[in-house]
């Protein structure tokens, strides 16, 4: 009974003896102040596909937490392929404004750019720093020739990574084509579409681009179409050949 006693008391003296401690030290509270600049930076948009020859720009919002006075905000950017204004000038009582950003990408390039409110200007406890991505796709001239067409016309393929393109409004406007090249087998996978084509008389033409290759001493492929009428209520149906030709090597 006496060591149950003493172990007690033990406890009781220092539980004691350590809340007298933590009463005794001295907490330094965050100071309210201390949060840095003054504004922050946000975008709707990240991931960028563009085009050759399309205009590159991009749309940032810079935003003011305290607006009571002017002030100059100033900008960085990491990726000397984009253009960004050095400083944003706000009015008293102004509490965001929309920034332009350019960048020049070339075709076939790819870039990662972050644009941030400049130290001592970001405000600690908001976003200071937006992050795009931009790709511009190579282009290469082409023609597409088609019997069922009647003729042949001029046509731009991008490419959309190594071995894979896409030939806007190919057929008929709309009907983008997607087709991969296997350089190693020379073989040509056409994406599983149906492009319908109208005509006043026979109305849907559907058309189906299927079992193709690739010459790479010409830059032809030859495909075979076939071809039905969903809407004519004619039991047509038939194949015809259709040739697409890069006009440069699309491999180098």
């Amino acid at each position: 009974m006496k060591k149950l006693f003493k172990y007690t008391m033990a406890v009781v003296l220092g539980a004691f003896a350590l809340a007298s401690c933590t009463n005794e030290y001295e907490y330094d509270a965050p100071s309210l102040t201390d949060q840095g600049g003054n504004a922050t930076i946000s975008t709707e948009k990240t991931a960028f596909v563009f085009v050759p020859g399309e205009d590159q720009e991009y749309v940032v919002t810079i935003a003011r937490v305290d607006t009571t006075q002017a002030e100059t905000i100033s900008l960085t950017c990491d990726n000397e392929k984009f253009t960004v204004p050095a400083t944003v000038e706000f009015a008293a009582e102004e509490k965001t404004k929309d920034v332009t950003i350019t960048s020049n990408v070339e075709a076939g390039g790819s870039e990662v750019a972050n644009i941030s409110i400049a130290e001592g200007n970001a405000f600690l406890y908001g976003s200071n720093t937006v992050t795009f991505t931009v790709n511009v796709y190579r282009s290469f001239p082409g023609m597409i020739q088609s019997a069922f067409y009647g003729g042949s016309w001029q046509m731009v393929v991008y490419e959309l990574e190594m071995g894979k393109y896409m030939i806007p409004n190919a057929f008929a406007d709309g009907y983008d084509f997607y087709f991969d090249i296997d350089y190693t087998t020379n073989k040509v996978t056409i994406a599983n579409q149906f492009i319908d084509y109208y005509d006043a008389t026979y109305g849907r033409i559907r058309i189906k681009v299927s079992e193709a290759t690739y010459d790479p001493e010409s830059h032809l492929i030859t495909a075979t179409a076939k071809f039905d009428l969903p809407d004519s209520g004619y039991s047509f149906n038939g194949t015809q050949t259709v040739y697409i030709l890069f006009g440069v090597n699309p491999q180098e």
